[in-house]
């Protein structure tokens, strides 16, 4: 007779052991000079006349018109170091080098507008439930044909990867640029995309254009490459941020 293998009928681990979540996959087919692209951040971001995020805890989003200058954009957000969004938004929201991609012809347009969220200590049900499929809706109606995302904190990816998938079910292909990627990959993120950067900083260091203008075209490459599910790829650029 085999050996039992615990000391106690049914007793169970006290370690959690997260499962991710089932593949959901949307394969890009137009190339990128033909696609229209969105941008959605967990990063808490918004136009500085929008009602700011609760930083205790925020499931809404906020609508940004594609053509609002970067100078009208802030960060509303607790849980990471907001002093390279404060010198440039464009390290997590890069507005700036989206418009000049679609002006160069390197994608085909751009969503009308972008999506600001606050994901840090999100609530993960109204993000499944309500959230995501809204901000999904957005992009749908808007006939895009690619959302990048960025997180800030932990558990910005986490809200973030959860909007990234529910953008992935309606047919949108999707790509988190990520700073923390083990939780974008835990989480069921479709793509992922990852430079050598701190949090607050994951589409690159402020003011410099020639490197968020790198990630963002790397980024948009990997969805054309990848072929199926999880794929991830860590970009060849580094920033440090000195305190």
């Amino acid at each position: 007779m085999p050996a039992r293998l615990t000391t106690a009928p049914g007793m169970q681990s006290e370690i959690f052991a997260p499962t991710t979540p089932p593949p959901v996959w949307a394969p890009l087919t137009k190339p990128l000079n033909q696609c229209r692209v969105g941008f959605a951040t967990a990063g808490g971001i918004h136009r500085r006349a929008q009602k700011p995020f609760h930083t205790a805890g925020d499931y809404t989003f906020r609508e940004i018109p594609i053509d609002t200058p970067s100078s009208d954009l802030m960060v509303t957000h607790g849980g990471f170091d907001n002093s390279d969004i404060n010198k440039d938004v464009n390290a997590m929201l890069p507005i700036d080098r989206l418009r000049e991609l679609a002006a160069e012809g390197y994608i085909g347009g751009l969503s009308p507008v972008l999506i600001g969220f606050m994901g840090g200590g999100g609530n993960v049900d109204k993000f499944r439930q309500e959230s995501g499929p809204a901000i999904a809706k957005i992009f749908q109606d808007a006939q895009v044909d690619i959302v990048l995302l960025t997180g800030g904190c932990g558990t910005c990816h986490r809200s973030a990867t959860i909007v990234q998938r529910a953008i992935e079910a309606v047919g949108i292909s999707t790509i988190i640029i990520a700073a923390l990627p083990p939780i974008a990959k835990q989480q069921g993120a479709p793509r992922i995309a990852a430079a050598h950067v701190p949090i607050g900083s994951n589409a690159g260091e402020p003011n410099n254009r020639e490197m968020q203008t790198a990630i963002l075209k790397d980024s948009l490459q990997c969805i054309v490459e990848f072929d199926h599910f999880g794929q991830m790829r860590m970009l060849p650029y580094e920033y440090r941020h000195n305190v």
